[in-house]
């Protein structure tokens, strides 16, 4: 399909589900949108939708998972996407969102899946992102992100997946992330050292565990990987 997603479709306001996703779809989302208030699943991945997110999406209080991933979205992501408190899959990777992360997305108890990879989110990771207590999967790759990385995230007992590599982060490793034990995959690694320095990889000793650490800005390995056995 092609064309505008039309302004009516906030008129069908018993809708549940709502997929629209690897179409080629233009033009903005519409906020009317935001008028669904039984919509539990929004997806509008892998179309060319182009404009803003709309606040209006904040108000649909029974959305469980939003995916606009992979469209050329631009502009801040609203503080408003924090406020559906059933969300569980938050997926705005792959567009142009420039602007801070917001801090609202820590209040979202129920998220287990935050995907921000690549777009273009600047300033630092928030610490309350600390408080995702359901969060299993975590990629805020490939963005702008500077400061440290917070020792909140030692918090989330629950994460398989960390993904904080092609930023602009910088300090040392927190030792709460040694507190992980769920982990899978760790990768903090640097963009521009890949290009110029040889890279080391270890994998801890439970099975398909593995964490990158690409020569990055970070000068302090916590216990748990400086003890983990290293591997070609």
């Amino acid at each position: 399909m092609s064309g505008l997603i039309p302004q009516e479709l906030g008129g069908l306001t018993s809708l549940s589900e709502l997929d629209l996703s690897a179409n080629n779809l233009t033009g903005v989302i519409p906020t009317s949108l935001g008028n669904l208030s039984n919509l539990n699943y929004l997806s509008l991945q892998k179309n060319h939708l182009y404009g803003t997110i709309p606040t209006s999406l904040g108000n649909l209080s029974n959305l469980t998972i939003l995916d606009l991933g992979g469209n050329q979205l631009y502009g801040h992501i609203p503080q408003e996407i924090g406020l559906p408190s059933s969300l569980s899959f938050l997926a705005l990777a792959l567009n142009n969102l420039t602007g801070v992360i917001p801090t609202s997305l820590g209040s979202l108890s129920n998220l287990t899946t935050l995907y921000l990879y690549t777009n273009q989110l600047s300033g630092s990771i928030p610490q309350e992102l600390g408080k995702l207590s359901s969060l299993i999967g975590l990629d805020l790759s490939k963005n702008n992100l500077t400061g440290t990385i917070p020792a909140s995230l030692g918090s989330l007992s629950n994460l398989t997946i960390l993904y904080l590599y092609k930023n602009q982060l910088s300090g040392s490793i927190p030792q709460e992330l040694g507190m992980l034990s769920s982990l899978i995959g760790l990768d903090l690694s640097n963009e521009q050292s890949h290009r110029h320095h040889p890279y080391f990889s270890w994998k801890l000793k439970q099975p398909n565990h593995s964490i990158s650490l690409y020569e990055p800005n970070f000068w302090f390995y916590p216990s748990r990987i400086r003890n983990a056995k290293f591997s070609d």
